[in-house]
């Protein structure tokens, strides 16, 4: 499958990291974009709620009540992202690049496209301040184009999966650009070809600091793709090392 989609989505980032690893998201995210970085500790969909609330943002979370991995609040090109601050630093950094991911490929492409081809007059219906015609309506519809407030919620799974393949490509598409935006593909399969294959995964932990999960699924993936080669990303945008 094609990953021009991941070259697109890191140009749009705008992300532009310093020598070394693991990388610093969080310092490095909100340069580029205007992004808040929202800390909860024990992050759950009423403490979002109660969040929207108080800034008296119209946003509704479906739903019951569930603990969260972290959370995504996008409107009129900016973010607040939330995770939980009692999970571990490489959870945390994980979460937050999983949620720069979503601004990036459900906020920012779909925005950029939008204007393209409504233009500027249609800005107002994307930050909120009208509602759109309904020949904007329609072809937003079609062209998956967000207007208003935007919230994405990152499941911890029980109770609060994937109910679509739509919504589980979607995590997937965003899980991969957080690990180009942590491991790129072609650093990681460099520390990949130092070790063994039962020690692939730990060395991905210690290298780029991902979560033992994450770090498994990655090293699985990128042995399974070594098998067929392929353009990597840095192909088209050069090694920043």
């Amino acid at each position: 499958m094609s990953e021009q989609w991941l070259v697109e989505a890191l140009t749009e980032s705008r992300l532009c990291f310093p020598p070394g690893f693991p990388r610093d998201i969080a310092a490095d995210a909100p340069l580029r974009h205007p992004l808040d970085l929202v800390g909860m500790p024990g992050l759950t969909v009423e403490g979002v709620r109660q969040w929207l609330v108080q800034r008296d943002l119209p946003g509704e979370l479906s739903g019951a009540d569930r603990r969260l991995y972290g959370c995504m609040v996008a409107r009129a090109g900016a973010a607040a992202l939330f995770f939980d601050s009692d999970d571990s630093e490489a959870e945390q950094r994980f979460t937050l690049a999983h949620e720069v991911a979503h601004y990036v490929l459900d906020h920012l492409l779909p925005r950029a496209r939008a204007l393209r081809f409504f233009g500027e007059d249609i800005l107002p219906v994307l930050d909120g301040e009208r509602e759109p015609g309904l020949d904007e309506y329609m072809d937003s519809r079609f062209s998956d184009v967000p207007l208003g407030l935007q919230v994405h919620l990152m499941d911890r799974g029980a109770g609060g999966g994937a109910d679509s393949g739509a919504v589980l490509e979607a995590e997937q598409q965003a899980d991969r650009l957080a690990l180009e935006f942590l491991a790129p593909m072609a650093v990681a399969r460099a520390e990949l070809n130092e070790v063994s294959v039962t020690e692939g995964p730990r060395r991905l932990e210690s290298r780029f600091g991902l979560p033992t999960a994450a770090a498994r699924t990655y090293a699985r993936m990128l042995r399974q793709r070594r098998r067929a080669p392929e353009l990597s990303v840095l192909d088209f945008l050069g090694d920043d090392e």
